[in-house]
């Protein structure tokens, strides 16, 4: 199963686009790509907006994650916003009440089955599980928007507990380094907006 850190706290540099662990079992091609896709640092900035939705309950979330090379990384999920500044200090705060914290709380977004790493790192590690148990390998291929931007994706073909096939499918933003959509068992996630800019006010404790 994937390993999450749901209820502690962390200080520390910004894990969330600088993932540590790449590596893909079973020599398994289109993995291998889509998690290449996923370690690539942007060097713009850039904000995207994702619909999220926990199909155990059908909660669905908005989620922005913005990036900049001088400022940091936030992301937003709900009501919580998660910053990881370029000098390596993190913390956590609350949209509605404006509190902050120092530290990443990931128990903050747990019931949606989200980490503050669903779009970079959680998604590598969820990966690595798919190819391990997936019925063959990944079918991997590459998505073109109306915009011009190109995702790498890959589709996993798994047997579920009840014994029923199903896929899951991952595809990854190649000049940003970040998913752009994913259908697995708990999650769905699909981006609504992507900016080629960051609001600095993202990057500031909500007041």
């Amino acid at each position: 199963m994937l390993a999450l850190t749901l209820s502690s706290c962390f200080t520390g540099s910004r894990p969330t686009l600088e993932p540590i662990d790449t590596v893909v079992p079973l020599g398994d091609t289109a993995a291998a790509a889509v998690v290449t896709a996923l370690t690539t640092t942007a060097t713009t900035s850039f904000t995207i907006e994702y619909e999220i939705t926990t199909k155990f309950g059908g909660q669905t979330t908005r989620a922005v994650i913005a990036n900049d090379e001088i400022l940091g990384t936030s992301v937003e999920i709900g009501d919580t916003r998660y910053l990881f500044t370029a000098e390596g200090t993190t913390s956590t705060c609350s949209t509605t009440t404006y509190e902050c914290a120092t530290g990443i709380d990931e128990s903050r977004v747990s019931d949606r089955q989200l980490t503050s790493a669903f779009f970079k790192q959680s998604a590598i590690d969820r990966i690595r599980q798919d190819a391990r148990i997936a019925v063959g390998p990944a079918a991997g291929y590459e998505v073109t928007s109306d915009d011009g931007r190109t995702s790498r994706c890959a589709d996993f073909s798994v047997v579920d507990s009840q014994g029923a096939s199903r896929t899951k499918t991952y595809c990854v933003f190649e000049s940003y380094g970040v998913i752009a959509s994913m259908d697995t068992a708990d999650l769905s996630v699909r981006t609504l907006v992507v900016e080629d800019n960051a609001d600095p006010a993202r990057f500031q404790p909500p007041n």
